[in-house]
């Protein structure tokens, strides 16, 4: 049998996979679908963040204030989605921190099972009034045994004008996140507040539909 078999070859004289010097950095080889069977689809490269990408929802309603809000504890009857927990700041900071009892209970508040980082937040707000909605997309890192308060990071925050009409869908999209690194066991969670425009009145009736989108981060 020859020695110059493919399975012999040493790794420095084994070529890269087909189309490998072209395609872009950050991508991963894939097989795509095909047409008409499951075995005649091409080779493609396609952005690693497409391999493992994980959707969490955010969707909930509240009273918009100055103030950040985020959702009602579990045992609410109205959790997950009233959002009606004051944050006790329309800001966040180095020095925001939230307790472990509110953070684990809130009731959208979602468990990072793996080092990924937010790629895109995307969705719809409707809004009675042409306020501003802010969605403040937060994480924090509980330590097991511990009743400390934790820090509170902001991976991102959109800014959404409101359409003045709750049949009016405003689309919002986000793809450069301020801080998108997650890591496992870290906790994410949404908030929200309002920001009114000149003239405009506190107290918009909210509603929020959307999806924080990660990828495993290789």
């Amino acid at each position: 049998m020859a020695s110059n078999e493919h399975k012999n070859l040493q790794d420095p004289n084994i070529h890269d996979p087909k189309g490998f010097r072209s395609a872009s950095n950050e991508t991963v080889l894939t097989k795509g679908a095909g047409s008409g069977g499951y075995q005649n689809g091409s080779l493609q490269w396609v952005p690693k963040y497409n391999v493992g990408a994980k959707n969490y929802s955010i969707q909930g309603y509240l009273v918009g204030a100055s103030n950040y809000k985020y959702g009602e504890d579990v045992a609410n009857n109205k959790s997950p989605y009233l959002m009606d927990n004051d944050f006790g700041s329309g800001t966040i900071t180095s020095e925001s921190t939230i307790s472990p009892t509110n953070l684990f209970r809130t009731g959208q508040s979602f468990y990072v099972n793996c080092k990924s980082k937010v790629i895109s937040i995307k969705g719809y707000i409707t809004m009675n009034s042409a306020n501003s909605v802010v969605i403040a997309i937060c994480k924090a890192t509980p330590i097991a045994g511990s009743s400390s308060d934790i820090s509170v990071v902001v991976v991102d925050e959109v800014t959404i004008v409101g359409g003045n009409n709750n049949n009016i869908l405003v689309a919002f999209s986000e793809t450069v996140i301020t801080s998108s690194s997650l890591s496992e066991g870290d906790i994410i969670f949404p908030m929200a507040k309002e920001v009114l425009a000149e003239g405009g009145r506190a107290g918009s009736n909210i509603y929020i539909n959307g999806t924080i989108e990660t990828c495993s981060d290789y």
